[in-house]
C-alpha cells in the first residue's frame, strides 16, 4: 500500500501544492505583461461605450423617455406610458447630431460625437444657451 500511497503523492496535484506560492506569482506576472502590452491596441479597437442613451423625464403634464438614437444621431421623445414616439430631432431641426444626452432639472444636455454641446429647455425642446463662467 506504500507504493501506491507514494505513486499518488508524486501526483501533479502534490507538485502544485508544494508550488502554489509561485504559480500565482506567475500567474499574476503574466497577467500584469498582458495587460501592459495588450492595453492599447484594445482600447484602440474596441467601440466607445454608449454613454447616457435614455433619460426619463416628467413634469405635471408629460411622462417621455427621450433617447439619444446613435444610428440617425437623432434624439426621438417617446410617451413614457405607451412607448409610441412623439417626435425627432436631429440636424435640420437645429440640435445637431445627438450621440449622448443628460437631463439637468428643466435643461436637457445633447453632445455629439466631439462633445459639442447642445442644451434644450424642457418641455419645449428649444434649444437654449449654456451659461458662462
Amino acid at each position: 500500500m506504500s507504493t501506491l500511497s507514494n505513486v499518488v503523492e508524486s501526483s501533479p496535484a502534490r507538485y502544485l501544492r508544494r508550488h502554489r506560492g509561485a504559480m500565482a506569482v506567475l500567474l499574476l506576472v503574466g497577467a500584469c505583461l498582458a495587460m501592459l502590452t495588450g492595453g492599447d491596441r484594445d482600447r484602440a479597437a474596441s467601440p466607445r461605450p454608449i454613454v447616457n442613451s435614455l433619460v426619463h423625464w416628467q413634469d405635471g403634464r408629460h411622462d417621455w423617455l427621450l433617447v439619444a438614437d446613435r444610428g440617425t444621431h437623432e434624439l426621438v421623445v417617446y410617451d413614457a406610458t405607451t412607448g409610441a414616439p412623439l417626435q425627432r430631432l436631429g440636424s435640420d431641426d437645429g440640435v445637431g447630431r445627438v450621440d449622448s444626452i443628460a437631463s439637468f432639472g428643466d435643461r436637457l444636455l445633447l453632445q455629439d460625437a466631439k462633445g459639442r454641446p447642445t442644451l434644450l429647455s424642457l418641455p419645449d425642446l428649444r434649444a437654449g444657451t449654456l451659461a458662462s463662467r
